[in-house]
C-alpha cells in the first residue's frame, strides 16, 4: 500500500494497513503538505522609535504590533485593510492566486508521482479562510457587529474571498493535488464563536459550494478549526467537509467527538496541544495516542498522526514529542 493509498483510505474509512502518519522524527511520512510562495508583506517587523514596540504590516495591509523582541509573539492588529465595509470595493486582494505562486506545488506532485511510494499531497489554499480572512480584514468585534447591522456588506466580502478561493482551488487541482486544506477556528474554549445559525446563513452556502467543486475535480476537502465546534462538526460534514483538523480535543472529549461524526468525519490530530502535551508524562502522551485510535481512530480508518508545527511556542517538551511520535508509529494496524 502506498502512502497515498493509506492516507486516502484512512480518510474514507476504507481500512488502510495502518494510521497514516506527518511527524517530525526523520522517519518516512504518508502525507506531504504544501504551502504555496504568496506575496511579500508590506513591511516586517521594524521597531517604532520611542515605544517600546515593533510594526509589521502584512501582505493584506492589516499592522500588527508587539512588544520589541518577543519573537514568538504573533501581534495584536493595530489597524485593519478594511476599516468601513461600505468602501471594501475600494480594497484590492492580494495576487495569491498569481500562477508563479503554483509552480512549485505543481513540481512537487509531479517529483512525488514519480517516487516509488507516492505520498498524499495536501496544499493549503492561498485564499485559505473565509471566517478569518473576513476578521482579519475588517477585525473580530466590527465583524460580530456587522452580522446585525451590515449583513448585505458582509455577505458580500465574504463572497469576495469564496470566489478567490474558488480560484484557488481550480489552481490546486490543475497542479494535481490530492487534497486541499483551508483554515477557520470557529470556537472559543468552551463553546461556538457565533451561533449556528450565523454559520449557517453567511458561510454555509460558500462552503457547500468551494467543497462540492474540490470534490468535482477529485480532490479531498480538510479543514483546520479549533476551539469548541462540537455542535458545529455534524454541519461540517453534511456540507461536504472530508477531514478536520483539531490540535485541542479536551476541551470537546475524544468519547464525544467520536458520538458526534466518528466514521463518518476524519481527524488529522496531534494529542491536545494545551493539556496533555503540556502537562502530561511521556507515558500519559502515549496513553493518549492509544485513546484516539481507540475513539476517532477505531472506524476501519478515521484519524491521521501529526505533531504541532510549532511545538516550541506552546511548551512542548522534546521528550513528549518523542513519546508522541513513537507512539503514533507503534499503534496497531487494521486487520481483518
Amino acid at each position: 500500500m502506498t502512502s497515498r493509498e493509506r492516507v486516502k483510505r484512512a480518510i474514507h474509512f476504507q481500512r488502510p494497513d495502518r494510521v497514516p502518519c506527518f511527524l517530525p522524527d526523520g522517519r518516512e511520512n504518508d502525507l506531504r503538505w504544501l504551502w504555496l510562495p504568496h506575496p511579500p508583506v508590506i513591511q516586517e517587523w521594524t521597531p517604532l522609535p520611542g515605544t517600546g514596540l515593533d510594526r509589521r504590516i502584512d501582505e493584506w495591509g492589516t499592522v500588527y504590533e508587539r512588544p520589541t523582541g518577543s519573537a514568538l509573539d504573533h501581534g495584536e492588529k493595530a489597524s485593519v485593510a478594511i476599516p468601513d465595509l461600505a468602501r471594501q470595493a475600494e480594497y484590492a486582494f492580494p495576487d495569491l492566486n498569481n500562477p508563479s505562486h503554483f509552480a512549485a506545488a505543481a513540481e512537487a506532485v509531479r517529483v512525488n508521482n514519480a517516487a516509488a511510494n507516492p505520498q498524499y499531497c495536501l496544499a493549503v489554499m492561498p485564499f485559505n479562510s473565509l471566517n478569518e480572512g473576513t476578521h482579519n480584514l475588517i477585525e473580530l468585534d466590527r465583524m460580530f457587529i456587522a452580522y446585525y447591522e451590515e449583513p448585505e456588506l458582509l455577505k458580500t466580502l465574504i463572497a469576495r474571498l469564496a470566489a478567490a478561493q474558488q480560484e484557488s482551488i481550480r489552481r490546486l487541482a490543475a497542479a494535481g493535488c490530492d487534497g486541499v486544506m483551508g483554515y477557520d477556528d470557529w470556537g472559543l474554549q468552551d463553546r461556538l464563536m457565533v451561533g449556528l445559525d450565523l454559520i449557517e446563513e453567511f458561510f454555509m452556502p460558500h462552503y457547500r459550494a468551494n467543497w462540492a467543486l474540490a470534490h468535482s475535480l477529485g480532490m479531498d476537502v480538510w479543514l483546520h478549526s479549533c476551539g469548541n465546534i462540537l455542535p458545529l462538526l455534524p454541519k461540517l460534514k453534511a456540507w461536504g467537509l472530508d477531514v478536520i483538523q483539531q490540535d485541542q480535543q479536551e476541551n470537546m472529549g475524544l468519547e464525544a467527538l467520536d458520538q458526534a461524526v466518528g466514521g463518518r468525519l476524519a481527524f488529522w490530530c496531534p494529542v491536545d496541544i494545551q493539556k496533555t502535551m503540556v502537562a502530561g508524562t511521556p507515558d500519559e502522551v502515549r496513553a493518549y495516542v492509544r485513546r484516539l485510535r481507540a475513539t476517532l481512530g477505531n472506524h476501519d480508518g478515521g484519524l491521521v498522526g501529526m505533531a504541532y508545527s510549532t511545538p516550541e511556542a506552546v511548551r512542548h517538551t522534546s521528550e513528549n514529542l518523542a513519546a508522541m511520535c513513537d507512539a503514533f508509529r507503534a499503534l496497531p494496524g487494521y486487520h481483518g
